[in-house]
Parts: structure tokens; sequence; C-alpha cells
């Protein structure tokens, strides 16, 4: 990086001959003029140098679901969102590793956090959990996410792709005929693409045969919440059945080879190239150091 510093004394150094060989009274006109514009530029060199424009950080596309409500058993209204350690976890160690953060919604609209995501159990500390709200209200882009059509029109300037869990996406992303061409764009350009937990649900939007031709992920490893763990939170937390159920065996009748931990509750995540999914609210470390691995593969393909 040239030295400003240096850069100043450079064009002072050189001017201060002129001002000891020549006197005022003997200045040419050339000789007079030189000087000062010698003075002037060794100013805008130096005051450019100190602003110059550091490298733009590469971006992570981040679309969340912007529903607060989810209908249980057809009729049965259930509160629902974000969950709020699926977002953190992978997004502060993004922002620590140096890249840029984008959100996204459907249309733009703010997103509510889920109930659920906000109990003590999910949290190592009441601090952490504490420390994950102020970190994510602070991003001006998460108070005011774009919307996909725009995410869409700027997928060029994305290097990855991420989507949290929470059952708020079966409400709305699940059906949101953005989503599908967003999905479409990052894997055609075969960038990196993390979903947690329930978001795999999304790869059902893509087309597909009857048995899986076509479909883009046909043949890749993927994880998400298992059946186990489904019936559980229907069970014991929600009290209701959502409309999309058993994801992991949708996901197997497309053509993708579905893998999970041996016990519910317990982290895991997978990565099939570009592909990186986890199964629950417990997969933070295990998907946000296979998605970051996949980021820095991408680093070494694309230059943004």
């Amino acid at each position: 990086m040239p030295n400003p510093t240096s850069n100043q004394n450079h064009f002072f150094l050189s001017a201060y001959p002129i001002l000891k060989r020549n006197q005022p009274s003997r200045f040419t006109f050339f000789e007079m003029i030189r000087v000062p514009i010698v003075l002037i530029i060794s100013m805008a060199v130096f005051q450019s140098s100190l602003f110059a424009k550091s490298e733009p950080k590469p971006k992570v596309l981040i679309v969340m679901s912007a529903a607060s409500i989810l209908v249980l058993d057809e009729n049965q209204k259930h509160p629902t969102g974000v969950f709020l350690n699926e977002l953190y976890h992978p997004a502060i160690r993004l922002n620590q590793s140096g890249f840029d953060l984008e959100f996204a919604s459907p249309n733009g609209k703010k997103v509510t956090f889920d109930p659920e995501s906000l109990k003590d159990k999910y949290w190592n500390s009441k601090e952490e959990k504490e420390e994950a709200i102020r970190f994510l209200t602070s991003l001006s882009s998460f108070q005011k996410p774009i919307s996909l059509e725009l995410a869409i029109k700027n997928n060029q300037s994305y290097i990855g792709l991420l989507i949290p869990g929470g059952q708020g996406l079966m409400t709305d992303l699940l059906y949101d005929t953005n989503l599908p061409i967003l999905l479409s764009r990052f894997q055609e350009q075969e960038k990196t693409i993390g979903l947690v937990c329930h978001a795999p649900a999304l790869l059902l939007t893509l087309p597909s045969g009857s048995k899986g031709e076509g479909f883009l992920f046909q043949g890749y490893h993927v994880n998400s919440v298992t059946k186990i763990e489904e019936w559980f939170i229907e069970t014991f937390v929600m009290k209701g059945k959502p409309k999309v159920r058993k994801i992991s065996d949708l996901l197997k009748e497309r053509g993708m080879i579905y893998e999970s931990s041996v016990f519910p509750a317990n982290g895991y995540a997978t990565r099939d190239r570009n592909l990186v999914t986890s199964q629950n609210p417990f997969s933070g470390e295990e998907f946000t150091k296979l998605y970051l691995d996949a980021l820095k593969d991408s680093l070494k393909k694309f230059s943004f």
C-alpha cells in the first residue's frame, strides 16, 4: 500500500531545491508557477491516499421468512418466525470472518423471531441470547431487508446464500414463486447454499420429474429436521401438525441421499459440493464450520 506521508515528503523535497536555488527576484514565470503546482499535487495525493476505498467484502445473501403465524391442523394458529440461533450462529461468524451480509425477505417485510427460539434451552447462556438480539438488530440490512425480486436481480454480487430455519418458512417461502428462481441461480453458478433445519424443505420448490429427473440437486447428500424431531415438535411444542411434514422422506423422493444423526436434538450437518444442510437448532457449530469451508472454496473460484 502506498505511504501517503512518504508521497507528500517526496513532492516537498522535489520542490525544495527550486526554492533554495532561485531567489524570488530571479524566478522565471515557469519556476514561479511550478512550486505551487507541486505543492497542490502533493496535497491531493496525500488526501486521496487517506480516503482511498478499501476492497469490497465478499457478500452473502441471507433469506428469511417474514411469516409470524403458522396454521396447524388446518385451522389452529401458532406463532412462528425465524429461529434466532439458527440465524445468529452463522451470521456472527460470517461477520467476524470478513463477509458482508445482505438480508432479504418476501416483499422486503421486516421479520419476527420465533418465540420458541427465545427460550433459554437453545442457548449457552442468557448473555449469548441477548448478544444475538443486539447483534442482529444493530444491522441496518436486517432491519430493512430487500425483496426477493431485488435479490434475484442482484444475484451476481453474492458469493453465497444462507436460509435459516424456523417453521415460518413453511408458510411463506415454501410457496413464494421467487424462491425457486433464486435457488436455481445459485445452483447453476455453483455458489454456496446453506439451509438450516426446516430450510432444506425449500429444495422441494424446484422443478422435478416423477422420479426426480431434472431436479438440480438429484444425488446430493442432504440433512434436515428428522421425522422423530418433527413428531416431538408437533406433539410437545406446537401441539398440532403443519401442512407439510416428513421433510426427509420428501427429499429422498426427489432423489437426494438423506443422512442424519442417530440421536434427535444432536448437532449434525453435512456438506455435498456447494450444498450445506443441518438438522436442528443445536447444529450451529457443525453447520457454520462446513458453510465457511464451502465459502472459502467458492472464493478460490470466483472474484467479487
